[in-house]
């Protein structure tokens, strides 16, 4: 299992050579200690050495025999053989059995991608949680300075219970999408653990500062393990079904005798011929239909890669447009303190400074979700 864990390693970093930042390290570590996988690791290498002892030698075959009669002389003998098949079945045989562990190796290598991109969809989450329960605690905490000044200017007479009432319902609201804010935190950490991560993840760990090179990203996508995965195993199950077409022919055997018989020893060579199976043909046939299934099977995924990955690209450019129009709308990061001023100054009421700070959260949540979406599809889009 190690063998194929290292090979999916390998194979695996030949795509992400860049991944440097703390989330990718984090990520790949995840994916690599995740029991699934380990598990997943054990069941090709069964499979591999399964395929492995397909095509070796059946076994030596030994056999004897003693023999006695009325005049009381004895007869033994022994032998030794060895069976063949037709020659150029165990070829056919070798290079299947070569693609197939090349083949293993890429599924391993393909679902390592998969489970890293999992374990980073799952860290960005986390990330986006963090950053939306930072941005309503700073709106929280100015609710709950208002609305102690409003009950300080209540008490002098210069505030409504009105105006503290409505401050009040707003920090309830606001406590209320904190709380919310954390139990997204947890829903993520949740997905980590049950990833097999029982670590912690820093406090200070932000979105990875990566960008897209479509035309890079296409390349990767299209020798990715998955494909080449696709395409190892129809070049194995070719080669199968050129051993099964050999293996219709006649086998033979090659053995050394040796005999006593009245009082003589005798030693001899014997050869045999091994016809084929009843059920040969059948046999032929179903490697030549498994074989055609593969090569149509690794053409599918050659599509359905060509497909993914123009969705992937059309959501992000999406999402990068989106992401720039919320920059540009809320490049003044000051407009809650302005808000305060505004409120102080008494030229909006406490309606419409609660009506405008709502609406300024919205706005910032909205882009912090944005945000969220915009780098998982980053990540997607360079899973590779």
């Amino acid at each position: 299992m190690k063998k194929i864990i290292v090979i999916a390693s390998m194979a695996f970093a030949a795509f992400t050579a860049g991944a440097t930042c703390p989330m990718d390290s984090l990520a790949a570590a995840i994916a690599d200690a995740n029991p699934s996988f380990k598990a997943r690791c054990a069941e090709l290498k069964a499979g591999s050495a399964a395929a492995q002892a397909d095509g070796m030698l059946p076994g030596v075959e030994v056999d004897g025999e003693h023999l006695w009669g009325r005049g009381g002389d004895n007869r033994w003998g022994f032998g030794i053989s060895q069976s063949f098949d037709w020659p150029g079945v165990y070829s056919a045989k070798r290079r299947a059995r070569r693609a197939g562990d090349n083949a293993f190796s890429q599924l391993a290598a393909s679902e390592r991608v998969e489970l890293t991109l999992e374990a980073k969809l799952a860290l960005i989450d986390l990330v986006a949680a963090r950053r939306n329960t930072a941005v309503i605690a700073e709106i929280y905490k100015n609710v709950t300075e208002l609305t102690a000044f409003t009950q300080k200017a209540l008490d002098h007479g210069q505030a409504t219970i009105l105006d503290l009432r409505k401050l009040q319902i707003e920090g309830l609201d606001m406590a209320l999408r904190l709380e919310q804010a954390g139990q997204a935190q947890s829903e993520a950490v949740a997905r980590l653990r049950a990833m097999g991560y029982d670590g912690d993840v820093p406090e200070d760990m932000d979105y990875p500062e990566a960008s897209a090179d479509y035309a890079a990203a296409e390349s990767r996508w299209m020798s990715s393990p998955a494909v080449r995965a696709s395409q190892s195993g129809a070049e194995a199950a070719a080669e199968r079904a050129s051993a099964a077409a050999r293996s219709a022919l006649p086998g033979f055997s090659l053995g050394y005798r040796h005999q006593f018989e009245g009082g003589n020893h005798f030693n001899g060579f014997s050869v045999g011929i091994a016809l084929p199976s009843w059920g040969v043909s059948r046999a032929k046939a179903a490697a030549k239909a498994e074989a055609e299934a593969a090569r149509i099977q690794a053409e599918s995924q050659v599509a359905q890669t060509v497909a993914a990955f123009d969705d992937a690209r059309r959501r992000l450019e999406g999402l990068s447009s989106r992401m720039k129009a919320y920059d540009e709308a809320l490049s003044d990061a000051d407009y809650a303190v302005l808000l305060r001023k505004s409120l102080d100054g008494g030229q909006i009421s406490m309606l419409t400074y609660i009506q405008e700070i709502n609406f300024f959260l919205e706005a910032r949540l909205s882009r912090e979700n944005t945000a969220r979406d915009y780098h998982a599809a980053l990540a997607v889009i360079n899973k590779y």
